[in-house]
């Protein structure tokens, strides 16, 4: 009875699995998606070509602008869920084209290797040659971005502890050395200065983007060019990143 309840379980997992991931590379609904029972789900698990959740969800979002603020909830629940932006895709190709348009040059991304984070990137800079053609769905993918910094700094917050003094004191001398800073941060009205390592240890997301092949892990740059300089230092300086 055991051995038949058990293979009884695992039968029902798979299904719940291939349900899920059918959903998902079709394009249903978040509310839909919730639906399903998702008890025992591997959050790791990948499409039957190798692309993560949340690469299967971003690339069929694309073919819809229409429901561009759906894909956004989505991708934030997934990764409030389990969905890691750090897991690669094993395989697995994105390709969009304008069928009336076939002067237009197909994007195609071969998925494997990537994370959630080189994927959009590798995507963005392929639009952005062709922009005028492409200028909804770039967009779209920076939302994407957004969206992902902050589901996965709300997914990595934790408690509070308290710091003996003399440590903090010592910590902020460490960070005050301006001569080791190796991250250079483009925002609105010029450039900030941090430590890389700090900075990716308080993110995820960031770290994904500078270990990336990318141009932002090759020249150790981020851009921001939609936020002010004093509101970037000030975000480091919460995160303990940047000194005072």
């Amino acid at each position: 009875m055991r051995l038949q309840l058990g293979t009884a379980l695992a039968v029902m997992v798979q299904t719940q699995t291939q349900l899920f991931l059918a959903f998902l590379e079709d394009g249903y609904p978040l509310e839909d998606l919730k639906q399903l029972n998702l008890e025992g789900f591997d959050w790791s698990c990948r499409a039957g070509d190798g692309r993560t959740l949340l690469v299967v969800r971003i690339h069929k979002a694309l073919e819809d602008a229409t429901a561009f603020a759906d894909a956004l909830s989505a991708i934030e629940w997934l990764i409030h869920s389990g969905a890691s932006i750090e897991q690669e895709c094993t395989g697995g190709h994105s390709t969009w084209f304008w069928a009336q348009k076939p002067e237009v040059p197909h994007v195609t991304v071969d998925c494997k290797g990537h994370n959630t984070i080189s994927y959009v990137r590798t995507l963005q800079q392929k639009m952005r040659e062709h922009l005028s053609e492409w200028k909804v769905q770039e967009g779209f993918l920076v939302r994407v971005m957004k969206t992902i910094a902050v589901a996965s700094g709300q997914r990595a917050a934790g408690p509070r502890v308290s710091v003996h003094e003399g440590i903090t004191e010592l910590w902020v001398k460490s960070l005050a050395a301006k001569h080791s800073h190796d991250l250079t941060i483009e925002t609105a009205d010029g450039l900030v200065t941090a430590h890389a390592h700090f900075l990716k240890t308080a993110s995820s997301v960031v770290t994904a983007m500078l270990e990336s092949p990318m141009k932002e892990g090759k020249a150790q740059r981020i851009e921001v060019k939609d936020t002010s300089s004093k509101a970037v230092s000030l975000f480091m300086e919460m995160l303990g990143c940047l000194s005072l």
